[in-house]
């Protein structure tokens, strides 16, 4: 019974893993080796018994041994169910034969009726230590770890930029000592510049990399895009970085040979190198319209509805695609018809931060309501900006729109339409009066002092009427006047969107919206155009005013430095630190805006 009940399970299992397994065929060869080093590549088949296996060409190097065979399998048991899987390796041991990057071609075999290939693999070969062998031997074993054994750089992609173009930053670790830790990691601060870190979800390894002569094992720390705010030379200043090295002890005597602890640990602080990177201004004439965007751009619009009616809600959606400094640009205006009325738009930015810069796309909702019935033109949405790469100012544009509103539910909407249509519904107005009486005759109401009461008042509310119309167009030519005076509500309502995104624990929302709150407000009320606005110009302003405290510009250049670096860190959503930072920008806005310095 119990040798049945054996053979039972063991068919069951093999079953299990035929029914389950997954055959996969797949190669490990280090990235990169040096010249005299001896390396191993390996070729893996996992889940299937194969046959018939083809190494590829390897010419390029000299094979030491091989292939070496190896097998292995292992069973796991997980909500009940059991996996086995199983795996063939064949290992070669190579040396390389010359210095450059080489390609070892894939390798195949047959299993389970089909022929599997692994992927081309490419190594780097690097010259060998300029040190010897001896030098290198008695470098590693010693306690002493100097500066050209353990350093970090500061590595940028470009030394040459226009305003608002991406620098791609590289913090990278050469060591000769790989067991070392870090105990404190101090980035620079970068003033002028916006910074987004690349993402980077993968573990951090080390390759082997020659530098000035010598093969180092590097890892990189962590690579930012900048985004310089202002032109002239801005220097990337020293990060700090502290580390323990754990390095072998030197044996000289006979007590040393019964140490315990053959290991000791050192501590250094590596400091990387400042770089500087000249900004050269955009080029005048900036186009009309022109807000600050630079890179590459597409634009799409549509509505959600072409057949509009009256007092009917009408929403518009515009798309930007591209790559560049998409998350810092404003919204593109949209000339809406007079009789369109216009509420807040709703803007959201997806972004994708890679070494090779910032792609995505912002999505920008506007939302009207029509009062009018009719044909309506809007015209094309354009979006200049500045290609770094030409060198030269594009606009992406979108078509004209042509919206037939009708009339809706509701209340009776104003007429757009020709003379005679207008006098028949008036003809249809007075149907509906009721005709006079003879002791209600115009003769018992013509000049007396009611009439002249009504004529008056009638008089004084047209003339009223015509001061505020001219002064409404007044201020809506003085651009910068009108700015300054929605400055306020503006900044309130952005506080209010970053209210939410606080309670809801989004902080990176409520970082970049409390960022934009006080920007918007600082820009407006000091009239400064967004390609200019930076602290530095900020803070002069406000100082040349002399009627701001010292402190106080202080206190908002330091805010603004804690929401920039809190957009990215990964204790941001904090509760206690968002509720600290929206109350201080609340009183330092209330407090700017009490001053002299922005009454107008």
């Amino acid at each position: 019974m119990t040798k049945v009940r054996y053979i039972l399970t063991t068919l069951f299992l093999c079953l299990a893993w035929c029914t389950h397994a997954q055959v996969s065929f797949t190669v490990q060869a280090p990235a990169s080796v040096a010249m005299g080093e001896q390396f191993r590549v390996s070729f893996t088949l996992k889940d299937a018994n194969g046959a018939e296996f083809k190494a590829p060409a390897m010419s390029d190097f000299e094979v030491l041994f091989g292939p070496a065979t190896a097998t292995s399998s292992f069973s796991s048991i997980s909500n009940g169910k059991t996996t086995l899987s199983r795996s063939i390796t064949y290992t070669y041991t190579l040396m390389p034969k010359s210095v450059g990057t080489f390609q070892i071609g894939p390798a195949s075999i047959r299993a389970n009726d089909r022929d599997y290939k692994t992927k081309q693999v490419s190594i780097k070969v690097l010259p060998a230590d300029k040190k010897s062998s001896k030098n290198t031997k008695s470098s590693s074993s010693s306690s002493r770890v100097d500066a050209g054994s353990l350093f970090v750089r500061t590595i940028i992609n470009k030394t040459k930029v226009y305003e608002q173009e991406a620098i791609l930053v590289t913090y990278k670790l050469y060591t000769l000592h790989p067991n070392l830790q870090f105990e404190q990691v101090k980035f620079p601060e970068y003033e002028g510049f916006i910074s987004q870190d690349v993402e980077d979800n993968a573990e951090k390894q080390y390759s082997l990399e020659s530098y000035e002569g010598r093969n180092y094992q590097t890892a990189v720390l962590k690579q930012s895009l900048l985004f310089p705010q202002k032109s002239g030379k801005l220097t990337i200043p020293s990060g700090n970085f502290r580390v323990v090295v754990a390095v072998r002890r030197e044996i000289d005597d006979i007590d040393d040979f019964f140490v315990l602890q053959p290991y000791e640990n050192v501590r250094r602080t590596l400091t990387t190198n400042p770089v500087t990177i000249d900004v050269a201004p955009l080029p005048e004439p900036k186009p009309q319209g022109f807000d600050g965007a630079v890179g590459n751009y597409r634009i799409s619009a549509s509505f959600n509805d072409r057949q509009a009616k009256t007092n009917e809600a009408l929403t518009l959606k515009l798309v930007i695609n591209g790559s560049g400094n998409i998350k810092l640009m404003g919204d593109p205006k949209v000339r809406f018809p007079d009789s369109f009325e216009q509420y807040d738009s709703k803007a959201e930015s997806s972004l994708r931060i890679s070494t090779s810069g910032a792609d995505g796309q912002r999505t920008i909702e506007y939302y009207v309501v029509p009062r009018q019935t009719g044909k309506f033109t809007i015209p094309a949405i354009s979006i200049p900006y500045f290609d770094p790469v030409s060198r030269s100012y594009k606009t992406a544009s979108t078509q004209d729109f042509t919206i037939q509103v009708a009339k809706g539910k509701g209340e009776s909407a104003t007429m757009s339409g020709s003379g005679s249509d207008a006098v028949k519904m008036l003809g249809q107005d007075i149907r509906y009066l009721k005709p006079l009486t003879s002791s209600s005759s115009p003769s018992s109401f013509a000049f007396s002092a009611a009439y002249w009461g009504i004529y008056l008042f009638l008089l004084l509310l047209a003339l009223l009427l015509l001061f505020l119309y001219r002064r409404r167009m007044k201020m809506i030519a003085d651009e910068a006047g009108m700015r300054w005076r929605k400055a306020n509500k503006v900044a309130v309502k952005r506080l209010r969107r970053a209210a939410e995104y606080k309670q809801s624990g989004r902080g990176d929302l409520f970082y970049e919206e409390v960022l934009r709150a006080v920007w918007g407000y600082l820009g407006d009320k000091l009239g400064i155009a967004v390609s200019e606005l930076n602290k530095n110009n900020i803070a002069e302003r406000l100082a040349q005013a002399g009627h701001v405290p010292e402190t106080l510009i202080e206190e908002l250049m330091q805010l603004i430095e804690t929401c920039e670096f809190a957009r990215y860190a990964p204790e941001s959503n904090e509760h206690a630190a968002m509720d600290s930072v929206y109350e201080r920008v609340c009183s330092i806005i209330e407090q700017i805006d009490s001053t002299k310095t922005l009454k107008r």
